[in-house]
């Protein structure tokens, strides 16, 4: 097996020191563009691969953000993830991905300390932390910041859309085209903003005099992809709408419904608003947030929790808007 190519063979060979070698290849201003030129050369050359786990050792930084998903098929989270991965790379960052496989959709002790190990310089979740992890990352100082999720209770910085405004505009729009009786399928009921989010539906009915039934209130369990034995049930009790956790539940209902009743006019709608970033060319009624400002938002927390570990805690909640394709 060859051995590994070090910094100091660099320096033998071009008779300079590991300090000049070392530099050139950062780039430091204090070396001639000629030298840094000609160190890169000898370094391709000779099939020298940077250390960057001794070189993040010495200096205490890897330059590195890990980012905490539980649904690697939601498109929701590849939208936000290749946004991320833009104002990281700007910032000289790079982004390591990790998946939940836990029970629930919270970034659990194992999974955290798996991210941790890395020696990442901070860590951004979808996932709502366990207390158990909220406590390590403190001990730890770990910077850590939600995105999606509320973190106040918790004390995490945290940024999210106002779920249930999101929930009130969505109810004011199926009124308008005259959908008196609407459900809602979310997510677990443990998940805040699936909550939030129904009861944003159910208070704009309620100001209109309409009453939705406890049962029409729908939160299917965890990593149960299937829910269309729940449709079946809102279908056989007449329902003329449903609103969707997302968007991703809300396309799937609709092929679900256009297979098994072709002949049902029931209004799905959704929330994310990930047909305009897919480019997918279904009429969907949804509910968006300026992503781009939440990603910016969650660096910008990201980066002040690195610098000032004891700062005040961080909150910011973006409003929601009703888009509708045609």
């Amino acid at each position: 097996m060859q051995k590994r190519v070090l910094l100091k063979d660099i320096a033998e060979k071009m008779n300079l020191t590991i300090n000049t070698v070392s530099r050139a290849l950062k780039d430091k201003k204090d070396i001639s563009e000629a030298t840094k030129s000609e160190v890169r050369r000898v370094a391709y050359q000779m099939g020298y691969i940077p250390d960057t786990l001794a070189s993040s050792l010495r200096s205490g930084v890897t330059k590195t953000i890990g980012v905490m998903f539980d649904n690697i098929a939601n498109p929701y989270f590849v939208i936000m993830t290749d946004l991320l991965h833009q104002v990281l790379k700007k910032d000289g960052y790079e982004m390591m991905i990790y998946t939940n496989s836990g029970d629930h959709a919270q970034l659990d002790v194992d999974n955290f300390n798996l991210m941790a190990s890395r020696r990442l310089d901070g860590i951004i979740t979808f996932l709502k932390p366990t207390d158990e992890v909220v406590k390590l990352a403190n001990n730890n100082q770990v910077p850590m910041v939600i995105l999606g999720r509320e973190g106040d209770d918790i004390g995490v910085d945290s940024v999210y859309t106002d779920d249930y405004l999101g929930g009130y505009l969505m109810g004011k729009y199926l009124n308008d085209i005259n959908r008196d009786r609407v459900a809602y399928i979310g997510a677990p009921q443990d998940i805040v903003c699936s909550i939030k989010r129904s009861e944003g539906l159910v208070a704009f009915y309620n100001e209109k005099g309409i009453t939705i039934d406890d049962k029409y209130i729908i939160y299917i369990e965890h990593y149960i992809r299937d829910f269309h034995k729940h449709i079946d049930f809102l279908v056989k009790e007449n329902i003329k709408a449903i609103f969707c956790f997302n968007d991703s539940m809300a396309y799937d209902a609709m092929s679900y419904l256009k297979r098994s009743y072709p002949d049902k006019q029931i209004e799905i709608t959704g929330y994310d608003n990930i047909g305009h970033g897919l480019r997918i060319p279904v009429n969907l009624a949804t509910i968006d947030s300026d992503k781009e400002g939440m990603v910016r938002e969650v660096v910008r927390f990201l980066k002040h929790r690195i610098a000032e570990p004891n700062a005040k805690l961080q909150t910011k909640v973006f409003k929601t808007k009703l888009v509708k394709f045609e």
